[in-house]
């Protein structure tokens, strides 16, 4: 492996993640090009974000990092193509009442298709990232799985798409909509590492981002709460206030605007001090229903919230019990139909939620060329509507908008938006 020597674009954020791993391909003896991609940042904010991916600071650090590496840097300006996939569809689907993961759709479009695009164009072979995950690749011809450095691919390898071995900062699921074609191109140097190891490492190597904190936050805007960006760009009709009714209609409050409450969500569901409900023995065909006040005790229990009405403009809430549902509806998918396996089938429903058992509902038919251990081999299969997926337990705040990824084991085989 470290005998072979390759040109390597590495996607350099300004963070330690991919400093080490450039610094890791570097000791290797390849042959490596910097780059930093420069994103379409809310110009409308006022707050500074801490570390965001795309601003001022992120690029004096990449820019940093590949001078003590001593490798060429380059910015590549993906501003207009980021707001036009990433940031328009962000706000799109809030219109919609959905709750979209942007970094699921920048990784697809813009990291491992624009920018390996252009990395492939200045003659790189490979582009390599901080990712913490890992690539297999399967031989077309029964036999184990190998796990391989992406330059020993060949046209004889199908790629498929694992966690990374710590837990804690694996994203495959983040990963789900590469296809096979941006997989045989991209290398993830930490997928074998902990962040522990690479924290270490920064400070072994002097990274001149060796101290730099975590980014949690999403890259394009600065604000604390989604609700403040969204605010900027949406119309007041998307927050008006509106009646928060329980799962029978009964009006309990108001509400300031169903786009700042999403599935599951507690705080901000204010009940009113007074409230009436239709009495039980009341018939609603009869003009004399007369009500009763809620008890102070009803009153304070805690509600959450459950679903919408959009046509009424009304927050439907509930108690916890009401969050949990054992079914969902699964579309845009990519790679294969996971097909039922008891016991070995897993879902995650986002991405800091555990992995847990599920199955599919068997009258959703598979494509005949579709091998159910290849992973998104978008030459041999097609997309499915709807996938129905039954969960072993009960899930809470299942959201509309999110994306459901499937494992068999470590191994991610499919995925799809949450309908």
């Amino acid at each position: 492996m470290k005998n072979i020597t390759r040109k390597i674009a590495v996607g350099l954020s300004g963070g330690v993640d991919s400093a080490v791993a450039a610094k890791i391909l570097k000791d290797e003896g390849h042959e490596l090009v910097g780059f930093f991609l420069k994103l379409w940042s809310d110009p409308t904010c006022s707050v500074k974000g801490e570390n965001r991916c795309c601003d001022y600071e992120a690029l004096a650090d990449a820019r940093a990092v590949a001078k003590s590496l001593d490798i060429p840097f380059y910015v590549i300006n993906a501003e207009t193509e980021f707001k036009k996939l990433i940031v328009d569809n962000f706000i799109d689907e809030y219109k919609k009442m959905r709750t979209p993961n942007p970094c699921i759709l920048c990784n697809q479009f813009i990291k491992f298709d624009l920018m390996l695009n252009k990395a492939l164009s200045v003659g790189c072979d490979y582009l390599a990232t901080g990712h913490y995950a890992r690539i297999v690749c399967h031989p077309h011809a029964d036999g184990d799985p190998l796990i391989v450095d992406s330059r020993l691919r060949g046209n004889d390898k199908l790629c498929h798409l694992l966690k990374g071995i710590d837990e804690t900062k694996d994203q495959s699921y983040m990963l789900y909509r590469l296809s096979q074609e941006q997989l045989s191109r991209v290398l993830f140097p930490l997928g074998e590492m902990t962040k522990k190891e690479v924290r270490a490492l920064a400070v072994k190597y002097d990274l001149p981002v060796k101290e730099k904190a975590e980014s949690q936050e999403i890259c394009f805007f600065g604000d604390r709460d989604y609700r403040d960006f969204l605010r900027r760009y949406l119309p007041e009709e998307y927050f008006q206030a509106g009646d928060i009714v329980d799962s029978k209609g009964n009006i309990l409050g108001e509400h300031n605007g169903l786009i700042n409450y999403t599935i599951g969500q507690r705080k901000g569901v204010e009940q009113s001090k007074k409230l009436k409900v239709k009495s039980k023995n009341c018939n609603s065909k009869l003009s004399n229903c007369h009500s009763e006040l809620v008890s102070e005790s009803q009153e304070k229990q805690p509600l959450y919230v459950i679903g919408y009405d959009i046509e009424k403009n009304q927050l439907i809430v509930g108690d916890d019990s009401e969050v949990f549902r054992d079914t969902m509806i699964v579309s845009d998918l990519i790679g294969c139909h996971p097909e039922q396996s008891e016991g070995s089938l897993k879902v995650k429903i986002r991405y800091r939620h555990e992995a847990v058992e599920c199955r599919i509902n068997k009258s959703k038919v598979k494509s005949k060329n579709c091998n159910s251990k290849v992973v998104n081999n978008n030459e041999t299969m097609k997309q499915f509507n709807n996938l129905f997926v039954v969960f072993n337990e009960p899930q809470r705040a299942i959201t509309p908008g999110q994306s459901a990824v499937f494992y068999d084991g470590e191994e991610v085989v499919g995925g799809g938006i949450i309908q």
